[in-house]
């Protein structure tokens, strides 16, 4: 385990800098972060390379024997450049054009002017610093899944002539032939068909606005891999300099419509980081672990080294949760992050800015850089840390197979949200308690099979497809999109000895979002389906104190090889068992998993039911 810390040298006087790398390797850390969103710090003027500034920082650091995470600052555009080429700033769906001092990132990726000038960026750093010997890893961009308008709807990602253009080479790409796009995007219903590729627009829509739900689906698939395209890109010119050097890129977890696929941008990245902030987001103990472990899992699966490049050091400003951070608020987040498998544990950050839009915020020292007690507890928790690991046998989470895998779908989650929407402002007659059915329930839905698989410590992680599972037991959250060859993974699971507990909606669509003939949980099961309902309100689980909520499957038996575990209310069945071949599944004809996060729910009673973990 290696710790550091944030510090912006751009946003401090020079003549300051030495004493404060000082601190900072006193205090125990060993490497610092800078630079990823400084671009104007070395190039101030175009094609003016002004290096003396981060010479002398990454002198100092070397000096004070701290490792250098050199940030590549191509997530925000400086301002002469804005002003010569305004046209690299986002358009958004209804084609308001990015605010001029808005918020970040604030230069379209696919725009041709501004890739050139990032390359160019990326280039000159990489050829000056690949050598330094304070170097230690490179971070390409800045978050690059966040939002560039930073809204609740489409107004998300950019929707300018270049991106329309990429979406379109995307799609080619992807479907080969207008017919079968036409064929996956459904475009035979409300008159959508188009005779070719140049027709195609970006869905500009609300997300819930009947607007076509293959097309969305497919332009979160796009934008997930077009960040993918950038960051391998930028990679790519590092590596034509520098062969030895790490390089990575960081992120962070939030409602689906704002976030890409973390599984597909972390692809080919060195490391990849997680940038979190638990008491600005109000994370429990349980949350925070949830989500290390699946932070744990995607670096896993793109094979990338898990580091957190971004913990809360203060409080937050201008977002979330503002209450106070203490040292033993600290200490127990790095402990349950070293159980994890965290590498690294990078602090953010060492001083809070004195100006802008995150003024006071996240600082372990006081503004005018005094001690604090959390940093007095990061002090103690870097000298003590080792020692504390091997006398308590602190355990660490390392990348051997797990016993319970827990199935994470983003497709079957931004399907949900583009169906159910946001939480809206009208009858619950017109809406149907939908809010949560939307927005939050891919997430509420991992984290209740999470409750319920990590009660006894197992090895736990996250899996995000089905071709391989080197597990026990599988957990199917919102299982509700799934192609043939998907099913199929999961029926040879089971036969071989895997025992599945999914919830429901299993395979009701496919990897399109089109509907399955009859739903694949009918071949599985050997059941009928009558029909998918929405759980108004809730609905009584028989003869065990506990309600169902969200999405229920309404099933008949064939067979007497389906034993039923438990009833609704209706008699009808609520949690259905059957063995198959050497394996056997575990079938929730409601949502289960984020049926466990209700307070009435009684998750101990549940875990009784299901016999099987």
């Amino acid at each position: 385990m290696q710790f550091g810390v944030t510090y912006y040298p751009d946003q401090h006087p020079r003549d300051s800098w030495d004493e404060e790398f000082s601190k900072i390797k006193k205090t125990g850390f060993e490497i610092v972060r800078f630079l990823e969103m400084a671009w104007d710090f070395i190039e101030p003027a175009e094609g003016k390379w002004s290096f003396d500034d981060l010479d002398h920082a990454i002198n100092l650091c070397e000096k004070h024997k701290l490792k250098v995470v050199l940030g590549v600052p191509v997530a925000q555009a400086p301002q002469w450049l804005v002003k010569k080429h305004p046209e690299i700033l986002h358009a958004a769906n209804d084609g308001t054009i990015h605010p001029e001092y808005g918020p970040r990132p604030n230069a379209c990726r696919d725009n041709p002017i501004f890739k050139q000038y990032a390359e160019t960026l990326t280039k000159v750093l990489a050829q000056k610093y690949a050598k330094h010997p304070a170097l230690f890893m490179w971070q390409i961009d800045n978050e690059p899944g966040y939002p560039p308008l930073d809204l609740t709807d489409n107004k998300d990602y950019c929707h300018c002539l270049h991106t329309k253009q990429a979406f379109i080479e995307w799609a080619k790409s992807r479907y080969g032939s207008i017919e079968k796009l036409n064929d996956a995007w459904g475009t035979k219903f409300w008159t959508g068909t188009f005779s070719a590729f140049d027709e195609i627009s970006t869905p500009k829509g609300g997300m819930w606005d009947a607007g076509n739900p293959h097309i969305y689906l497919d332009w979160f698939r796009f934008k997930s891999e077009n960040i993918s395209k950038w960051l391998i890109n930028l990679k790519k010119i590092i590596r034509e300099h520098d062969k030895e050097h790490k390089v990575g890129t960081n992120s962070f977890t939030s409602i689906p419509n704002r976030i890409v696929d973390h599984s597909i941008i972390s692809h080919k990245m060195d490391w990849f980081g997680w940038d979190i902030y638990p008491k600005g987001t109000e994370n429990t103990e349980e949350s925070l672990s949830q989500i290390a472990s699946y932070w744990r899992s995607i670096c896993q699966a793109s094979g990338s080294e898990f580091i957190v490049s971004e913990l809360q050091g203060g409080s937050t400003v201008r977002w979330g949760c503002g209450e106070a951070v203490s040292g033993k608020d600290i200490s127990s987040w790095v402990n349950l992050l070293a159980k994890q498998g965290a590498k690294i544990i990078l602090f953010h950050n060492w001083r809070p800015p004195l100006f802008g839009s995150e003024t006071g915020g996240f600082g372990i020292l006081k503004p005018d850089g005094s001690t604090t007690e959390r940093h007095q507890a990061i002090i103690k928790i870097i000298q003590e840390y080792g020692s504390r690991l091997r006398q308590s046998g602190l355990r660490v989470t390392e990348d051997a197979p797990s016993s319970v895998c827990i199935y994470y779908s983003k497709d079957s989650e931004i399907q949900t949200f583009q169906e159910e929407g946001f939480s809206r402002p009208c009858s619950p007659k017109w809406f149907s308690g939908r809010g949560n059915l939307g927005l939050f329930f891919g997430l509420n839905s991992i984290a209740g099979a999470y409750r319920l698989a990590s009660n006894k410590n197992r090895n736990l992680s996250f899996v995000f497809d089905l071709n391989s599972l080197n597990c026990k037991f599988l957990l199917l959250t919102n299982p509700y999109l799934l192609s043939t060859n998907d099913f199929e993974n999961i029926q040879s699971f089971i036969e071989g000895g895997g025992k599945v507990i999914s919830e429901s909606r299993l395979g009701v669509k496919d990897e399109n979002g089109h509907l399955h003939m009859n739903p694949l949980f009918e071949k599985l099961l050997n059941v009928e389906s009558i029909s998918t309902e929405i759980i108004n309100n809730s609905m009584k689980l028989k003869n065990i104190k506990a309600l169902a909520y969200g999405f229920r499957d309404i099933v008949k038996l064939k067979d007497s090889k389906s034993k039923v575990l438990l009833k609704f209310s209706d008699e009808l069945p609520a949690i259905i068992e059957r063995n198959i071949g050497k394996g056997k599944i575990v079938y929730a004809a409601f949502s289960m998993f984020s049926s466990m996060l209700e307070s009435n729910n009684l998750l101990e009673r549940m875990k009784n039911a299901l016999r099987i973990l």
